[in-house]
């Protein structure tokens, strides 16, 4: 959570600067509003288990990291439509795109976080371990089909952000994130694919302990791989966080999409003059 407020209160401080104001400004701030209520959500996972706590842990998460990675797949849908759209100015339906994104990736976490609660609601139990003097309360119906579709939903939004990010490689420097999302979205599937297993097998003493790393995992590595780097040139590098070097960057990718227009009109102006030669 402390990394979070800290690239906050970067950005705020530098609100002035091109890399602040190509984040997206609305997106940044709810995928901030996202990152701090999933780590928040941790504070469910620790302590004695009670029904509140049990029928949370799962909802509050889910919707927090939907909503991150809402904010991401909305920048790079956002940046893609501005940069690659074939009319040459977006649309009004793709300005305002990424609003929808950011409107119904959440929603529908939502949906199936409520009919999970309300159909099969996961509860406080006592366990009687076999052979074992002590008695265990744990969490219920938390690892169940409900909490599989909202996993399966977070992969979904991260599979789809993932490909995104891979279309926009060839966007200029400053609004191209395909690198930092890919590391990302991999670590996301990979602890994840990790701890299913753990999360829903029937010896459950350290599932807790379990999700709050994996929680804590997922929300770090997504926080540190998209904006550690844009703090660090924030900081560090001012000459790149300048008019003139956003200016230069979009200049060479669009003289490189020139460059292969051309290479295009040439391709078939060659030929066009091979087929009306042959006889």
């Amino acid at each position: 959570m402390l990394l979070t407020i800290s690239v906050l209160v970067v950005y705020i401080r530098h609100d002035d600067t091109p890399i602040v104001k190509t984040a997206g400004g609305f997106i940044f701030y709810c995928n901030m509003a996202g990152f701090l209520c999933a780590f928040s959500s941790t504070l469910l996972v620790i302590g004695e288990p009670t029904s509140l706590k049990c029928k949370l842990q799962k909802p509050v998460f889910g919707i927090s990291f939907a909503l991150c990675l809402s904010s991401v797949l909305a920048k790079t849908v956002q940046n893609l439509c501005s940069f690659e759209s074939p009319v040459g100015r977006p649309s009004k339906l793709q300005m305002r795109l990424y609003l929808i994104i950011m409107g119904v990736g959440p929603f529908i976490q939502c949906l199936i976080c409520m009919l999970w609660v309300y159909l099969d609601p996961p509860d406080a139990r006592r366990v009687y371990p076999a052979g074992e003097p002590h008695i265990l309360l744990e969490c219920h119906g938390d690892a169940g089909l409900g909490s599989s579709f909202v996993n399966g939903y977070l992969c979904f939004l991260a599979f789809c952000a993932l490909a995104c990010a891979m279309k926009s490689q060839s966007l200029p420097a400053n609004f191209n994130d395909a690198q930092a999302i890919a590391y990302a979205m991999m670590i996301f599937f990979v602890t994840w694919l990790a701890v299913t297993p753990v999360l829903h097998s029937r010896r459950r003493k350290m599932a807790n302990v379990v999700l709050g790393v994996v929680i804590l995992l997922s929300a770090y590595s997504s926080l540190a791989a998209l904006f550690l780097y844009k703090c660090y040139v924030i900081l560090f590098r001012p000459e790149r966080n300048t008019a003139e070097w956003i200016k230069k960057s979009t200049y060479e990718y669009c003289q490189k999409m020139a460059e292969k227009a051309n290479l295009a009109i040439q391709m078939e102006s060659s030929i066009a003059t091979v087929d009306t030669s042959v006889p």
